[in-house]
This record gives C-alpha cells, structure tokens and sequence, in this order.
C-alpha cells in the first residue's frame, strides 16, 4: 500500500544508498536538488530529498530495490527537457535517478537496421554515430531530448508523419521494476506475436512502471535524394486546406511543418532586413526519394496542390500573397529549416515589453486531419478571446500542434487565462476525436484530463497495472495517474 515518506525513512535509504555506491553518486547539495526541481516546463519547482547518479543497470537495480524497501519515490531522468513537468518531483519529494551517465552505444546492426542503446544518450548524439554508415534514428523532439525520456513520454518530433512516434521505432527494452527485477521485453526481431507487448506498455508510461536501462532501436536509411521548399499562404486556413489534400492524395513526404503568421513574425524578430520573410502562414516540407526524378515529382505535385488552395482563398488572385521556393542545394535547405528549429524560444520575440520575465505554455493537441483546420480556426479564436498572444507551430502532417503562449511569469491572472485556453484548446480536441497530447506526454500539466479522453474504465484498467506493477506507488507519483498523496 502506498504511504507518504516519513524523515526517518528518508534519511535509512539515503545512508543505505550512500553506503553501497560509488563517492559523490548520492547528491544532497543545494546545487544539485535545485537543479533537479525543475524542467523546461512552466510548473512550479519542488526539491528531491536527493540526486543520485548511476552509470549502470546493476545500479538502477539496487537504487530501485532500496527505495522500495524504504517506500521513497523514484523520478527518473537524463536531459530534463519535459515541458509538461513529467520530471519534477512531486510534493513527496524523493529520489531523483539520474540516468545520463549511461549514454552509450552498446551496438549498431547496420545489417538488420537497428542498433541497441542506453537510455541516457542523446537522439543527436546517435544521429551524428549513424550518419557515416548511411542510417538515421527517425524520431527528432527538443535538441537535448534522451532517449529514455523519449521512450516515457512516446515522443514523435518532424518525422512522426512518415515513420510513426517513439512506439513504432523501438524494438525492445530492458526495464528495471520497482523491486529491482530486470524485465526484456522482447528480442530484436522487427515483428512478434509472442505474448503481450509489453515495450508498448513501458513506452508512453513517463517513468511510473519502471527504469529503462537499455533500448533497442529501429533504423532507417537515408533517402538516396531529398529536397525542401517553403511555401507562403495567404491565410492560415488555405495552408490547412494544402495539407489535407497533400494527404488524402497519398503524396508520402518526408516532413510537413506549418507555422502560423505570428510564429513568422517572431522568428523575423532576430534578422536582418533582407533576411526576414513575409508575414504570412508558411509551410516547410522536405521531399525524399531514391531518385531526384521521383523527388522532382513529388515537388510539382505539392506545388499544383498548394498553389489552388492558396489561389482559392483569394479568389484566384495570388498576387505577392503566395510563394514556393525551393531550396538549390542542402546549404539553403538547411537555412529554410531554420525557422522551425527556433520558432519556440523566438515565440517570447512577441512579447518585447516582458523583458526577461516571459515565459512559455504551450498545448500539444492532436486531432484528425480532416478537423485541422477546426482546430485551428478555434485556437485563433480563443486566443483572441482570452486575450493571449501566442504564435502556432504545427506537426500538421499528423494532425499535431502546438499552441505557443507567451505570458508574463509574475502575472497570476495572466497565467490563469492561459490555462483556461489550454484546458478548452484539449477539450475541443478530444471532442474532435483527438488527443489532449500529441507527443508531450501527461505529466503534471495533464493529469486532469486523461479521463476526460479515455474514460473512466481504461483510468482503471491503468491504475490495477500500476498497483501490480508498482504497489509502493515509488515511480513518479503524481504524474500521468491522480495520486491522492501528492499535493498538486
């Protein structure tokens, strides 16, 4: 049965810990449990009781195996890059367990397209590994994302169009329980029907079943061709209209990012003069194939297809209102891409009078491609409504977007405001047949609204796995389930 930590209890693990593992792995300095009370999300910080460094699977086990006996919570982590406070620990305090010594590439199987990790290097670091040998790991989140945290929160990034989310590129994981167990999942093989699929569970669990100590990952190759183009619509409503029918005509790309007006206007914000584009809602989409004549055709077929959406929103007069470049060689490719990778921190660029006390809330809705363009002529409004300032980033080849709220931190009314939008911006979601998160996770930020979107039968089914899996409740309580001990 799940307890609240007593002091006494706290300090017999950490002695126990400090007892059995290596000088300086057991950190209760101010430095460490502050930096370890927060992640990259708006939410409020809360020290650990303790940080612990390990650097292998035989650590996990006996740091998990301790904790349990003593009843502290456990919160996993590597690059601290949640943005909906998965990683921060709860009103419980507890253990911080950090992974990120463990970074290693245990193998490459170039033959079988796959290659075995630990959870806590970077998916950047790997790219730079895989590159020479022709292969690349597709999915792409925040710059200093790991892949354990990759796997706890199901991440996805620019990719998940063509290959699928973290699910679909793992192949197995080795998992270390609550008791210290260590559980593989599966072998390497790229299908199996053998029992239950038990990677699946652990993927998208943020950390509250288990430890990831080693993953196994799909590869792919690097298309032979490729090329990019950005394309400037009139309106937010006729790129949506490009994008659904991009879709629906089968045209498999390799990438399709939407950013909206404002978001144009931010990234403008830290350019040159002749550098900055037009305010206008743009499109960024990479092609690739094994030919340059295949990629040619899949250019002059978005292009007739953006060109009429575009053209139908202004009554058949372009005029300077529409544009489609196409990058000449990788070096410009590079520089069209740009404008995505800093679109969130330029978001606070809207906000000049905030002066270093903005900060970001961000939604990550999904719905189905044919409500896109619901989702965001409703996003557009209730900004408007609520009176917020916001810039709109979209995964919008999977229906996923990301609603940039720019806030002044010190006021409460203001954030208040904000999350009301973010609540109705999930709700509207969920009505839409979509999802409160597309690839963030639940964390603390959406606790609240999981059932909302599931039902109260799977909250259920979920809560008697966690109690089978974890009855001490010890794996970051309070996030993805309600934990009636933990003060939100």
């Amino acid at each position: 049965m799940p307890t609240v930590p007593s002091p006494s209890a706290v300090q017999a693990c950490l002695a126990d810990l400090s007892a059995s593992l290596p000088n300086d792995a057991v950190r209760t300095d101010d430095v460490e449990l502050n930096r370890s009370s927060k992640d990259l999300s708006y939410h409020h910080p809360q020290r650990p009781h303790a940080v612990v460094y390990v650097s292998s699977e035989q650590e996990i086990a006996f740091v998990l195996r301790t904790c349990n006996r003593h009843g502290i919570p456990v919160i996993a982590v590597a690059g601290r890059t949640s943005i909906e406070g998965a990683t921060i620990p709860s009103s419980l305090g507890g253990i911080v367990l950090d992974v990120s010594q463990m970074d290693k590439i245990v193998a490459i199987h170039a033959d079988d397209l796959d290659c075995v990790v630990e959870p806590g290097i970077g998916w950047m670091e790997l790219r730079e590994e895989l590159e020479p040998l022709g292969l690349f790991f597709p999915p792409d989140p925040g710059a200093s994302a790991c892949v354990g945290g990759m796997c706890g929160t199901n991440c996805s990034g620019t990719l998940a169009w063509r290959y699928g989310t973290m699910k679909d590129n793992v192949l197995s994981l080795r998992v270390v329980l609550p008791n210290g167990d260590v559980v593989m999942t599966r072998r390497r093989a790229t299908k199996s029907s053998a029992g239950y699929d038990l990677t699946r569970l652990f993927i998208g669990s943020e950390g509250t079943l288990g430890v990831i100590s080693q993953a196994t990952l799909r590869l792919r190759r690097i298309p032979a061709a490729s090329s990019v183009a950005m394309i400037q619509f009139p309106t937010l409503d006729s790129a949506a209209l490009a994008v659904q029918r991009i879709i629906t005509g089968g045209i498999s790309l390799h990438r399709i990012e939407l950013m909206d007006d404002h978001t144009i206007r931010s990234v403008n914000h830290g350019r040159t003069p002749s550098a900055r584009l037009k305010e206008l809602t743009t499109l960024l989409i990479e092609f690739a194939a094994q030919s340059p004549a295949a990629v040619a055709e899949q250019v002059s077929g978005v292009k007739t297809i953006c060109m009429t959406a575009a053209s139908e929103a202004c009554g058949g007069h372009l005029q300077d209102n529409f544009s489609f470049r196409a990058a000449a060689d990788n070096d410009e490719a590079e520089k069209l891409w740009v404008v995505r990778k800093t679109a969130f921190f330029a978001s606070k660029n809207l906000r000049p009078d905030l002066e270093g006390k903005s900060r970001i809330l961000t939604t990550d809705s999904a719905v189905p491609i044919s409500r896109i363009r619901d989702m965001f002529k409703s996003a557009r409004e209730d900004l408007d409504r609520f009176g917020l300032t916001a810039s709109i980033v979209a995964h919008v080849g999977d229906g996923n977007l990301h609603v940039l709220i720019v806030v002044d931190s010190d006021n409460e009314e203001e954030v208040a405001r904000a999350e009301k939008f973010r609540l109705r911006n999930a709700q509207l979601a969920v009505e839409m047949d979509g999802t409160c998160t597309g690839e963030h996770g639940v964390g603390i930020g959406k606790v609240g609204l999981l059932e909302m979107e599931v039902g109260k039968e799977a909250i259920d089914l979920m809560r008697r796995i966690k109690s089978a899996v974890d009855p001490k409740g010890i794996m970051n309580p309070g996030k993805v389930l309600m934990d009636p001990r933990v003060k939100l």
